[in-house]
């Protein structure tokens, strides 16, 4: 993302509502910076983060006085909440394997369970995601419509979190697919896991200056491969047209239906609109009509651009599980490709991927 005249006002909205942000040292360290007040400066603090160029900025430490310090280049990080205690954004942290034994094996596949989550409650829209500062995790941001509460960020992020960490654990029982959420010491993180994937907000209890996380597109760590934003299901490098925000109708669906599930003492549950279908236990015996809600959209044609990777490999290891012959499925999902426009190649390596995990999983049963 290298067009000032939208990242500048994108970076804005993340430092919207805030006074201080977070910057490093020229120790290395991070400490709280006093951001301008005048609009215009506040943008000429924006630029230089993009630019990675120096600047002087007012440092604040606790027990100390505030001190100005030049650094060479500008890297910030913007705190959630903001100062007046609500919230424009929601984050996720998802470490990688430079974090020690608590990163994930593979924060890109976190990342794309997680899009998939927002993407199935509507709130694609406001995702943005960029590099960690290594460029080796990936930072998962949602842009709300609107500020919200603190209470009210801190059930959304954890019921999408948690709903990611239940699909996750789903797939592995029944496709054979990868754990998207296994560290390197080979336990499965927890939602707000430290080193892993943590949250923010993380609690109700809001700390003096909110809990930060670095913001995309600095130049300073662009060496190193951070920093750049990509896309959440491709994880390509992308230039957004317009400041991310989620569907205002499908964010208020989405808090109300997680403090219903909050109110039964249940916050792990998956909230009614996102639930896959049941079981039917007098299920049909002809194999094509025991697949599941989401196989029959990506055969109809219903899977929306981004997600349609993943959904082709999960129909394949459904269609499979289902009993359908080898040749039938593979055909099923070549034209469910050409329905919602996978090209063909792609649509059979999720296929031939998935048939491997189920030639596996039958192996060793």
């Amino acid at each position: 993302m290298t067009d000032d005249r939208i990242a500048t006002p994108l970076l804005l909205a993340l430092l919207d509502g805030t006074t201080f942000a977070n910057a490093m040292r020229p120790s290395g360290k991070p400490s709280r910076v006093r951001l301008p007040d005048d609009s215009e400066a506040r943008s000429a603090r924006v630029g230089a983060h993009l630019r990675g160029a120096p600047s002087t900025l007012t440092f604040h430490a606790e027990g100390r006085e505030p001190w100005r310090k030049h650094v060479d280049a500008v890297a910030l990080a913007a705190f959630c909440p903001a100062a007046d205690g609500r919230c424009r954004w929601v984050g996720i942290d998802l470490d990688a394997a430079d974090h020690g034994e608590r990163g994930l094996v593979d924060p890109v596949h976190a990342m794309r369970a997680l899009a998939e989550r927002a993407s199935a409650a509507g709130l694609a829209a406001g995702l943005l995601v960029a590099r960690s500062r290594r460029g080796r995790g990936r930072h998962v941001f949602l842009m709300l419509p609107e500020p919200v509460a603190l209470a009210d960020a801190v059930i959304g992020v954890a019921t999408l979190a948690a709903i990611a960490f239940k699909v996750a654990a789903s797939d592995v029982a029944e496709y054979g697919a990868r754990q998207a959420f296994r560290r390197v010491n080979r336990a499965i993180a927890r939602p707000g896991d430290a080193g892993a994937v943590e949250l923010l907000p993380r609690s109700t209890v809001k700390p003096l200056y909110g809990w930060p996380l670095a913001l995309p597109g600095a130049g300073a760590l662009a060496t190193h491969g951070g920093g750049v934003i990509v896309d959440p299901f491709e994880d390509r490098p992308i230039c957004h047209e317009c400041v991310p925000r989620c569907d205002y109708e499908s964010w208020s669906r989405f808090i109300e239906e997680a403090r219903a599930t909050l109110s039964k003492r249940n916050v792990t549950a998956v909230p009614q609109f996102m639930k896959r279908p049941a079981s039917d236990t007098d299920r049909p015996r002809c194999p094509i009509d025991r697949i599941d809600a989401r196989t029959k959209a990506f055969l109809d044609g219903c899977t929306p651009q981004g997600a349609r990777n993943m959904s082709a490999f999960a129909a394949s290891a459904n269609l499979l599980g289902c009993g359908i012959d080898q040749r039938e499925a593979e055909r099923l999902i070549v034209a469910g490709a050409a329905a919602c426009g996978l090209p063909q190649r792609e649509a059979m390596d999720a296929f031939k991927s998935a048939l491997r995990a189920f030639t596996r999983k039958q192996m060793c049963t």
